[in-house]
């Protein structure tokens, strides 16, 4: 009984390969059009417009001929060409209740999980600066599929992949070896490590910036283009208010990384110089790019703990796509199995990946966006891009593990890399793996009235989304509870509030932060579903234990029914959820249980109603309670006893 709809459906299933045999027409397909009815007609409905022209009144045959032979359906009513079923409601909330008694927190699970193995790599921040709103999104995505497939049977690896290898972290580097001992005094003071890094890293890049700018400037004075020159002084002067917004928040590590800097007579050329070194293995420059990013790390584990996201590993690009000969290997077997496809631009090693997919036609094969463009694999000077380490990444995967499917948590921004990806692996006869990857593309995440720039310090980060959603959940619980009750109350909101509403739109739609909707506790928020759970466990507590379920009343409430419907429900939902990987099927589900139960909970009374309605309502209650559990933890909505 761990899937009760799937019950009602088997007799839908039963139904109509009766009716089948009645009418000598093969209706059975229909069960796959099984859709929920009108309330008033009953439960269920199948549209059958097309057999009811050709066979009239087919509800007569099956009232009378078929329904004494099913279990739990009890009534047919064609309207419109809808067969509407009913079933006996009474018998299925006994199935249903005594389903989640038995199996607890293990409510949701069927055969129609998906198993297997996966990895999902996720979040994969550059360790430059403290993780911004779109990193939250990209992070509570990952972890709650990881905990739905998990929840399924699956075995699942949760992966970080570290970007050491970046463009950016020569200046994240750089400036960290020049203002060490205040970077390390900051975090002994109690400053967060990744935010501190986070002024390195944007004053460096600023100063880097203004140095390219400024010799750029006396360059096109000299040939007599003042036009030209104006607009970079307008675009440096931006980068030195860059430098001025950053005194104004630390003046002394600012003026400390500016003296440091300015030793370096060419920064532009020094990052280049320390971005080839650390490739190439430098001991110095490995240890304090590698220094600088375990501080950056340090940061975002302490975030990351606080929105209870995991990992089994961190991966250092560095590692699993360089050291490993991973670069050389992706180049020498392209080279190799697809030279035509292989090209010399001004320099760089180009990979026609355009090409190669319109050639073999790969766009169903590998879901592939309908333009694909050429894929520079290596730079004029021999140093490789992401994407080429990035492939050889996906190689570490296929030679180290064994999975059914690799999902990748990447923005929409890197549809096409992603393409490029999956078509140099098929390139180099890597077919399987190709088709086993898997990009989770989500759209960003919008804040009205602002437009983030990391480079330049402007974003909102993570830890401060968090910070203001604990602020404004501690002036309502405030007073409520004792001061380190409150704070931890306040804590877990903010956390539930925060998931939920990263999950609540698809991924594939752009998400509008808004506070009115994130901490609405009418609906549709994390502290709505927390809230509804506290009712639950606040009525079972005081019921003192949940009575053993004897009969279901004769009548009961059209609310207690629909309560049943949607319980027996969850395991299909569940199963779906985890088939299309689309987790904002969950968050619609608790949010409808949710209206509904406290809907029913505002009519009638639980614990003072008469005896034998008092003993089915406690169960109820406690199967909301249980159901709404299990989906929290998958959402990781923390469980509060009380709020």
């Amino acid at each position: 009984m761990s899937n009760p709809y799937n019950q009602v459906i088997e007799d839908v299933q039963r139904l109509l390969k009766l009716l089948s045999t009645e009418i000598g027409t093969d209706v059975t397909k229909y069960v796959n059009e099984v859709i929920r009815a009108p309330p008033q007609y009953g439960y269920l409905a199948i549209p059958m417009h097309s057999i009811v022209r050709e066979h009239g009144n087919i509800d007569e045959i099956i009232n009378q001929k078929i329904i004494p032979q099913l279990k739990l359906i009890n009534k047919v009513v064609l309207v419109n060409g809808y067969l509407n079923i009913d079933i006996n409601i009474n018998d299925y909330a006994n199935i249903v209740l005594l389903s989640i008694s038995n199996l607890g927190d293990k409510y949701g699970l069927s055969d129609k999980c998906p198993t297997g193995s996966y990895i999902i790599e996720h979040t994969s921040a550059n360790p430059a600066k403290p993780m911004h709103i779109g990193h939250g999104r990209n992070a509570v995505l990952g972890d709650s599929l990881a905990r739905l497939l998990r929840f399924c049977g699956a075995s699942v690896k949760v992966h970080f992949y570290v970007n050491d290898c970046g463009d950016q972290m020569p200046y994240v580097g750089i400036g960290y070896y020049v203002a060490k001992d205040l970077v390390l005094s900051r975090i002994n003071g109690g400053w967060k490590p990744d935010e501190v890094m986070g002024i390195i890293y944007s004053v460096t890049y600023a100063v880097s910036e203004i140095k390219r700018l400024s010799k750029q400037i006396e360059q096109l004075k000299n040939e007599g283009k003042y036009d030209d020159a104006n607009k970079l002084i307008g675009e440096r002067d931006e980068w030195v208010s860059v430098i001025n917004n950053f005194i104004e928040k630390d003046k002394e590590l600012t003026e400390a990384l500016l003296k440091g800097l300015g030793k370096f007579e060419d920064l532009p050329l020094m990052v280049k110089q320390w971005s080839r070194a650390y490739e190439e293995g430098d001991e110095f420059v490995r240890k304090v790019i590698r220094e600088a990013v375990d501080v950056v790390l340090t940061g975002f584990r302490i975030t990351l703990d606080r929105l209870g996201v995991v990992f089994d590993s961190w991966d250092f690009e560095s590692e699993v796509a360089v050291d490993n000969g991973g670069v050389s290997r992706v180049i020498n077997e392209l080279l190799r199995r697809a030279p035509q496809y292989m090209e010399r631009d001004n320099g760089a090693l180009v990979f026609r990946a355009d090409k190669y997919a319109q050639d073999l036609n790969l766009w169903d094969e590998l879901k592939l966006p309908r333009y694909i463009p050429k894929a520079t694999l290596l730079r004029s000077d021999g140093t490789s891009l992401y994407l080429t380490r990035d492939i050889a990444y996906a190689l570490w995967f296929w030679d180290n593990f064994k999975f059914d499917k690799l999902i990748r948590v990447i923005g929409s921004e890197q549809a096409h890399p992603q393409a490029q990806l999956r078509l140099a692996l098929h390139a180099m006869g890597y077919h399987e793996l190709a088709r086993k990857l898997i990009h989770y593309s989500y759209e960003m995440v919008n804040l009205a009235g602002m437009k983030m720039s990391g480079r330049k310090g402007i974003y909102v980060s993570l830890d401060e989304l968090l910070n203001e959603a604990k602020d404004r959940v501690m002036e309502i619980v405030k007073g409520r509870f004792p001061p380190d009750e409150a704070d931890k109350v306040a804590e877990a909101v903010a956390v539930g509030a925060i998931r939920y509403s990263f999950l609540s739109v698809s991924p594939n739609k752009p998400l509008t932060f808004s506070w009115d909707k994130v901490l609405n506790l009418r609906q549709n928020s994390g502290p709505f579903v927390q809230y509804t759970y506290v009712r639950t466990n606040g009525i079972l507590e005081k019921a003192g234990e949940v009575p053993k379920l004897t009969q279901i009343p004769n009548n009961i409430a059209s609310e207690e029914k629909e309560l049943t419907l949607l319980l027996g429900e969850y395991p299909e939902v569940i199963a779906k959820a985890a088939q299309e990987l689309r987790l904002e099927n969950i968050i619609e589900y608790v949010n409808k249980l949710s209206l509904v139960f406290n809907s029913y909970y505002e009519k009638y009374p639980v614990l003072n109603a008469e005896p034998g309605i008092r003993e089915f309502r406690i169960n109820l209650v406690n199967a909301v309670r249980t159901v709404l559990g299990n989906a929290m933890d998958i959402l990781g909505i923390p469980r509060l006893r009380r709020m």
